[in-house]
């Protein structure tokens, strides 16, 4: 409300007031995994931060990361500490529900696109992830792809969000489907890589990438024979990133994507 004063007889805009905070009163949490929420959240594109609202149904939620997916099915991955207000909402009469599964005998299908990006070294860019059940797993910069996203824009923007670059990603070199569980929302999710390669003084410093997505443990530029030394409870993803690799580096971009597998 901007430029706002009393109403008639003073008593109008309290009640305005009042009605908000208990609309976006905090009343979601961990016991509430399975209903329909809608959830307020911070998010920084670059201006400072905004509210944001995401509606749909709560698939997980603990101390580091929560999880909605909404009706379209994507699985939206919020910062517990940004979340200013939330709610139960109940199920819209005129659109679609949001999907149900999320567990192993019904994965959540996801398109997401990744980064391989190399630098002047041949070193690879890793970001660790934390999937909640005391491994780290290390793949590389990327993510679900946005509503009306392909998967080369997302790989561009990722880029951007995860790295800091802004370039267009090179040519689509890998693919591969993988299920996993991430805080316990089991996700059967197929990616698209995307080759960029970097100029001597071009690579960022790891250690301060500006990835700062939830259940996220920041990055780590990797040479080839670290990558095939790696032990528990370090993972790889996909496990066969050191053999792909190699052969990347030997013989130069496939003529079409290779299925690296999971």
């Amino acid at each position: 409300m901007t430029g706002g004063g009393p109403g008639e007889g003073g008593a109008a805009v309290g009640p305005r007031i009042g009605a908000a905070r208990v609309r976006y009163r905090r009343e979601v949490g961990p016991d509430d995994v399975g209903r329909r929420v809608s959830i307020r959240h911070l998010v920084d594109d670059g201006d400072g931060p905004r509210p944001t609202d995401r509606v749909g149904r709560l698939l997980a939620w603990d101390d580091d990361a929560v999880l909605v997916v909404d009706r379209t099915g994507f699985v939206h991955v919020l910062d517990p500490t940004a979340i200013v207000a939330s709610r139960i909402v109940p199920p819209h009469p005129r659109v679609p529900a949001e999907p149900e599964g999320g567990t192993p005998d019904r994965p959540l299908p996801r398109e997401a696109a990744r980064v391989l990006l190399l630098d002047d070294a041949d070193r690879v860019l890793l970001v660790a992830h934390l999937p909640g059940d005391g491994r780290r797993v290390w793949t590389a910069p990327g993510g679900g792809l946005d509503a009306g996203e392909d998967h080369a824009a997302a790989a561009a923007r990722e880029l951007r969000e995860e790295v800091g670059l802004d370039r267009a990603p090179g040519p689509w070199v890998w693919e591969r489907t993988a299920v996993f569980a991430f805080r316990g929302v089991t996700i059967a999710q197929h990616e698209r890589w995307f080759l960029v390669r970097l100029g001597p003084g071009e690579a960022p410093d790891a250690a301060a990438l500006p990835v700062a997505d939830p259940g996220t443990a920041g990055g780590r530029w990797w040479a080839l024979d670290e990558l095939r030394a790696v032990a528990a409870p370090d993972v790889l993803a996909p496990a066969a990133l050191p053999t792909a690799l190699a052969r990347l580096l030997r013989d130069g971009p496939p003529d079409a994507p290779v299925d690296v597998g999971a």
